[in-house]
């Protein structure tokens, strides 16, 4: 099936076309601006529970639902299995690039086993399918955090098969103890209960804070706070803060979104998303965007502004792991995930810095500024305190039922 529009999918729900439809217009006319992207919301959503399972995987991204998940409603006495799909629901409010939510997972035995959807692999701006890789690391961090909380112990074995599409398999368990890792390899989580307890809080009120932030610097005992929850010992995070490598990582970002956006293949892929209303636009903004980046060169506008955050904030974070693996991938975007979340917690806002990655050549002089060429860089991201109190509002996102599997 193609694109479907919101508004006709609302629309058609109506018993006449002289009286709903009617009726739906004079609301849409009167409402405020949040009324009306709430009624625009949940008309994506109706359309989304009309779709057949195929198009829900490869073009639908949600509604805002999902983001209103109660923990009151965990079957505490149900099954492994009832559980376990449960937790899906914390997964899938993950961060993705572009907004993709590029994850399948199936549930049985006790186990969920985590998958890529490759109809949602970026092919352009992510032809090594890293940003890919990052993502599911995010949404396994959820579900980890999620599990924690409730009390289920987890075993996570990464790349389990012969099918590099199958990410992680983590088995769970009756008892509350933190799980280890069935490869081999040590992955203390050493946080206490209070820390599992804010994170866990943190998954449904996480956003990407895409405007500025203010003057002012984050404080020592925050930063510290991060260093400490970047447990792994293949991932390490690196903070920056002198305005001279702030300004030349401006710099790498300023060329790279000018490159970026003169490849028509690019702004096309970026179109597409945009056109979907991956980014949380009214279906109108989202077409009219659709057209823009499709047709417009606005590479010049975006390095300048991207250039001009990163230079003005305070923290800019790097994660970077001892390979450029799959593995090292998955896990570094677990780490960014627990960051996103802990960061979430103290009030100090995030933001990913993707484009001077999406150009290897690029990857590596940034890689090579920060020193230590043998550790490659997997996730650059912005920190700082928003100038707006209000939260952003959230991006769609598809329920759990649209990802889970037989």
């Amino acid at each position: 099936m193609g694109e479907q529009n919101p508004r006709k999918g609302g629309a058609s729900r109506g018993r006449n076309r002289g009286g709903s439809g009617s009726r739906q217009g004079e609301t849409l006319g009167s409402a405020t601006e949040s009324e009306r992207r709430g009624l625009l919301s949940r008309a994506s959503e109706v359309v989304g529970e009309t779709l057949g399972p195929v198009s829900l995987r490869r073009r639908w991204v949600g509604g805002n639902r999902p983001w209103r998940v109660s923990e009151s409603a965990f079957p505490e006495g149900g099954t492994l299995d009832a559980r376990a799909r449960f937790l899906v629901r914390y997964a899938v409010l993950a961060p993705s690039s572009h907004n993709t939510q590029p994850w399948l997972f199936t549930v049985g035995d006790g186990k969920i086993r985590l998958f890529a959807d490759l109809d949602r692999w970026l092919t352009v701006a992510d032809h090594d399918k890293r940003e890919l890789y990052l993502s599911l690391g995010t949404a396994l961090e959820n579900l980890l955090v999620a599990a924690e909380y409730f009390g289920l112990g987890h075993d996570v074995t990464y790349l389990p098969g012969s099918d590099s599409a199958h990410a992680a398999t983590v088995r769970l368990s009756d008892s509350s103890p933190v799980g280890g890792e069935s490869d081999g390899v040590s992955d203390e989580r050493t946080g206490k209960t209070r820390d599992e307890a804010r994170l866990f809080a943190a998954i449904p009120n996480r956003r990407t804070s895409r405007g500025r932030f203010r003057d002012g610097p984050i404080p020592t005992a925050d930063l510290r706070t991060l260093y400490r929850h970047c447990v792994e010992d293949d991932v390490s995070l690196q903070l920056v803060a002198d305005r001279e490598t702030l300004a030349s990582i401006a710099d790498l970002t300023a060329r790279a979104n000018r490159r970026l956006y003169a490849d028509y293949a690019y702004r096309r892929e970026l179109a597409r998303w945009v056109g979907r209303g991956a980014f949380g636009d009214s279906w109108p903004a989202a077409k009219a965007g659709k057209v823009a980046v499709s047709y417009l060169n606005l590479g010049r506008q975006r390095a300048r502004k991207d250039a001009q955050a990163v230079r003005k904030g305070p923290v800019v974070a790097v994660l970077r792991t001892d390979a450029d693996d799959r593995r090292c991938q998955i896990r570094a975007g677990r780490v960014y995930e627990r960051l996103n979340l802990l960061a979430t917690a103290l009030g100090i806002g995030t933001q990913p810095v993707s484009a001077p990655l999406e150009v290897e050549s690029l990857r590596r002089e940034l890689t090579d500024l920060l020193g230590r060429p043998d550790r490659p860089v997997q996730q650059v991201f912005r920190l700082g305190y928003p100038q707006r109190e209000d939260p952003p509002r959230p991006s769609p996102r598809r329920p759990a039922e649209a990802v889970l599997v037989d």
